[in-house]
């Protein structure tokens, strides 16, 4: 296997040139990522010899590249296969010979053959614009005859022909032979990038990067792009684009890698449809770690030139390209959200950290601030921190993150949530969900967080809505998928809020929405199934504390005191308990008095989280005036 290829290797029309690493056809270039040009040069240059997998790994995957090869090598298949426009059933080029490697079967030309003269590229489309053969030369006749110049003056008019055809002049090709309709892509989903540097543990700079295009996308309202959440599934996949296109419900798929290596960074994308599959674009980009930003918005407005999605002049705007970022605030960024993604008391706790640290490399990046705020909002969300302390924190980073991009809607999201969950403005936090989804219509977390709002004021049935609508944007994400239980289950629809459940935990999901289930089984008096759902929730996830609060209250409303007490004491011996979360516990304990005076102190903390007041769990408890005069003085209505 160690001969020498030629430099320029020709078979059927297309060549590949070893000097300039291009794949022509008739001289024109057909867009093949490097490492899949690397692959075809290969095997091309061992005609119709069985080349191994291993064989393959030790020339083109070294040793010492992190990557996981058998996923590359069979996206470098498909992507060759894509090219050179063959099929896997009946190759033409590569035929797979299962179990042990690949055969090129495609008959090499000799090297001096000469390549068809090329036809001027057609912008992205020019590698697959129509290419008509050139005739062959006339018999000749002897000079001055009739026949000689009536065929001479044939050939001169099928030569116009083919130039218009080729050349569309005119438009003449468009018009005598248009192009098949293709379905418009409408959907996409931006696959899990690839880390290619030699470091593992630039794991993190490949998610963020993701991410980050998940975001430009995103901003596009005639697009729907599939979240983060739902594609990370996916990271080292070896399912068929297909396949993958059709759990996603997506038009089409990008993907690629990233490598970074002493301060450069290169990402390569190239862009697939899925029904039918086929390669529509591809291309890499590289340059300083300061300027990942613009390598970014790079890649999206290629895209969306690609595909010729409509633009509003807002959306336009957004996609300019961005400031230069501090590569020390954008890698301590990057490993700020990687943490927050994992979430859990711990890692929020740093990836608070990891944001502080970037705003001080860049006071002026937004994002940063914007993950601040996020950060501290969950922080108190989950009860880890007091949300009178955190609040504050987070509206601060918010409204700095909006001084410094005013259109940035994760923003948005978290200055909506302190508005409905820490200051009670209603009407103010409305808008600002509102405007988020208008500026990012495929943020799950801006509808899912306006379903929150929804429920919060009266309104359950437009919640459910809502919350169905940040399912749709990201289809895999347990998150979303268990609020549209829990809004069923605030709606008292539970028995479809089980079916909806069920639905949910039999995906391949790490499925947290025990205590949700639980709660519809105390609402239709199945205890013994609540118990088991809300131990298990318990269990699972760690014993935080609404994890706790729930399984407390459930033990007590099912007359399982001495347990219940136990839980609570559990409860109350955390660093530091939100005091809705004992009042809640103490009223499934049937301590009404104690309950009240915490939900009291609650009102007076201004922690009195929302999200559960519409709970049915609560009905006798707003009978009271005392907890009717809270609802009055949040703004809520007295139900």
């Amino acid at each position: 296997m160690a001969s020498p290829a030629p430099e320029t290797l020709r078979f059927s029309g297309f060549e590949v040139d070893s000097r300039t690493k291009e794949l022509r056809r008739r001289g024109r270039p057909v867009k093949l990522p490097p490492q899949a040009l690397r692959l075809l040069e290969f095997l091309a240059s061992h005609p119709g010899q069985l080349v191994t997998r291993e064989e393959i790994r030790q020339e083109i995957w070294s040793g010492d590249t992190f990557v996981d090869f058998e996923h590359g090598i069979n996206k470098s298949i498909r992507q060759i296969r894509d090219a050179l426009n063959d099929d896997a059933g009946k190759p033409k080029f590569i035929e797979t010979i299962p179990r042990r490697g690949y055969r090129f079967i495609a008959g090499l030309e000799p090297a001096e053959s000469a390549p068809a003269v090329a036809a001027p590229a057609e912008g992205a489309a020019g590698a697959a614009a129509l290419t008509t053969p050139v005739p062959s030369p006339p018999v000749a006749e002897p000079s001055g005859t009739p026949g000689r110049r009536l065929l001479a003056g044939g050939t001169v008019l099928l030569a116009a022909c083919v130039a218009l055809l080729v050349f569309n002049g005119g438009g003449w090709r468009s018009r005598l032979l248009p192009r098949t309709a293709s379905k418009p892509i409408e959907s996409l989903a931006v696959l899990p990038l690839e880390n290619l540097s030699n470091d593992p543990e630039q794991d993190y700079f490949a998610e963020g990067l993701t991410d980050e295009m998940i975001t430009n996308l995103a901003k596009i309202s005639a697009l729907r792009v599939i979240s983060r959440t739902s594609v990370m599934r996916y990271k080292g996949t070896k399912e068929p684009i297909p396949q993958i296109a059709r759990e996603l419900n997506v038009d089409a798929l990008l993907e690629g890698t990233v490598t970074r290596d002493r301060g450069r960074v290169r990402i390569t994308a190239q862009l697939i449809a899925a029904a039918p599959e086929k390669h529509l674009w591809a291309e890499q980009y590289e340059g300083d770690l300061s300027e990942v930003l613009a390598l970014q918005d790079a890649v999206a407005k290629a895209v969306v030139q690609e595909i010729r999605v409509k633009l509003t002049a807002g959306e336009r705007t957004l996609l300019d390209t961005p400031r230069a970022v501090d590569p020390e605030a954008y890698e301590a960024y990057l490993r700020g959200r990687y943490l927050w993604d994992i979430s859990g008391e711990r890692n929020l706790g740093k990836a608070r950290e990891y944001f502080e640290q970037a705003i001080r490399k860049d006071p002026g990046y937004a994002r940063a601030w914007a993950g601040l705020a996020d950060t501290c909002g969950r922080l108190a969300s989950w009860g880890a921190l007091p949300l009178k302390e955190m609040a504050p924190v987070a509206r601060a980073a918010a409204e700095k993150a909006l001084g410094l991009d005013p259109k940035l809607a994760e923003a948005m999201v978290v200055l909506a949530a302190i508005k409905t969950n820490y200051e009670w403005d209603w009407a103010g936090a409305e808008q600002l969900y509102k405007r988020a989804i208008e500026l990012n219509p495929n943020q799950g977390e801006a509808h899912a967080g306006y379903a929150t709002y929804l429920a919060e004021v009266g309104r359950t049935r437009e919640a459910v809505r809502e919350a169905m609508r940040a399912r749709e944007v990201e289809p895999l994400s347990g998150t979303h998928g268990i609020n549209v239980v829990w809004k069923l289950y605030l709606d008292r629809q539970y028995a479809q809020a089980e079916v909806e459940d069920q639905r949910e935990s039999q995906r391949e999901l790490h499925y947290t929405g025990g205590y949700i289930i639980a709660s519809v089984y105390l609402q239709t008096g199945r205890p013994r199934e609540a118990i088991a759902a809300l131990k298990k929730a318990a269990d699972v996830w760690g014993r935080t504390a609404p994890e706790l609060t729930f399984l407390a209250h459930g033990l007590g409303a099912t007359g399982a005191r001495a347990e219940a007490q136990k839980v609570l004491r559990e409860l109350e011996g955390r660093k530091y308990v939100p005091p809705e979360c004992l009042a809640i516990a103490y009223e499934g304990l049937g301590e009404r008095e104690r309950a009240l005076e915490y939900f009291e102190k609650a009102y007076a903390e201004h922690s009195m989280n929302g999200w559960f007041l519409p709970d049915p769990r609560l009905d006798q408890i707003r009978k009271e005036p005392r907890f009717r005069e809270i609802m009055r003085g949040m703004g809520l209505p007295v139900r």
